[in-house]
């Protein structure tokens, strides 16, 4: 009979028990031994829940592009518009397989105004349904005027819309939209103007409504109106930010004109629930990488768009502030979710 050393034997129970062990701690703590070093593996897909042409698509399209080249895989967009960005947000928080491969361009639309707009009929929760990776960049919204209405300042368009209550009208993409919320902000906090908002099915139409004057005003993002104020077609009262556009430096911003809020959009990066730690912390890694890059820096300010990069925390925390912020201006609008 062959003896084998108790010593032997502890050791040997030690590692049959390790061995057996780990792969539930392995599932438990969503990391696998090589995970982060191996991924990415194969493309990773970024989901632009709008249409092609605006400001997330461009945004996902640079991205895309340097990103791909920083971690050596495509990344490949693919856009799926439906309900203000909605329907495709509620296909990566409840469909989607956690893994760091699908990814969505999330916005201030999909996640702090839509829980009020749509309230009980929307399909997910902001908090609980998604991986928060990284506040990407923000973007102000900048109030246009037609040139025909006799205001060249935000103060004295004031002072004119006080004086001819209900006279003046402004478009949106739509009611509950950020440019009608942004207008919304306004009217409030210039005292109430008695203005007619008058919705369009998306910011081209609303924009066009302002050129042919049809409507005398407007929000849009400060890339979008830039040409108009440019060729003189539109006049910019103000800038809705806490700090002028570098693309328009000569626009103050409603604060200096005092007319107090707010109005900047701004552009996420979320993953499904439940992706695990490393692999947010990769991805959070390699996105802020991308996005410190001075060409993409560039590119992004040619459209408007500055870089924050955030960490997810600081994502979660601008979450928590806009929600409610957001939220109040739509109850005080009336807005509901068409």
């Amino acid at each position: 009979m062959i003896r084998t050393p108790r010593r032997q034997l502890l050791k040997l129970a030690t590692v049959l028990a390790t061995s057996a062990a780990w792969p539930a701690a392995a599932q438990t703590t969503g990391q696998t031994t090589g995970q982060t070093t191996a991924f990415p593996a194969r493309p990773i897909r970024l989901i632009v829940p709008h249409a092609a042409g605006g400001n997330s698509d461009a945004f996902g399209r640079i991205l895309a592009q340097f990103l791909g080249e920083r971690v050596g895989q495509q990344v490949v967009v693919e856009n799926k518009p439906g309900a203000g960005g909605t329907v495709a947000s509620g296909t990566i928080a409840k469909g989607t397989a956690p893994d760091g491969y699908t990814l969505l361009v999330a916005d201030n639309g999909t996640h702090a105004i839509a829980p009020t707009l749509y309230g009980a009929k929307l399909s997910y929760d902001v908090f609980r349904d998604f991986t928060p990776i990284t506040l990407a960049a923000t973007f102000p919204a900048v109030i246009v005027l037609h040139p025909s209405v006799q205001a060249t300042t935000a103060q004295e368009f004031v002072a004119l819309a006080k004086s001819q209550p209900g006279k003046f009208t402004y478009s949106s993409a739509g009611t509950g939209n950020g440019s009608h919320l942004t207008m919304e902000l306004f009217r409030t906090a210039a005292g109430g103007l008695d203005m007619l908002h008058v919705p369009y099915k998306g910011g081209a139409p609303a924009v066009q409504a302002l050129l042919a004057g049809e409507v005398q005003l407007t929000a849009v993002s400060v890339n979008t109106a830039l040409p108009h104020i440019q060729s003189g077609k539109v006049r910019a009262l103000g800038v809705a930010s806490s700090k002028r556009s570098p693309a328009l430096p000569d626009v103050p911003t409603f604060a200096e004109s005092g007319i107090l809020f707010e109005g900047d959009s701004w552009l996420a990066i979320v993953g499904p629930p439940g992706t695990p730690a490393d692999i947010v912390a990769k991805l959070n890694a390699d996105i802020a990488a991308t996005l410190r890059q001075p060409d993409v820096q560039e590119r992004l300010a040619k459209i408007g768009l500055a870089v924050v990069a955030s960490t997810p925390a600081e994502l979660t925390a601008v979450l928590q502030r806009d929600v409610p912020k957001w939220g109040k201006a739509v109850k005080e609008s009336g807005a509901v979710a068409e």
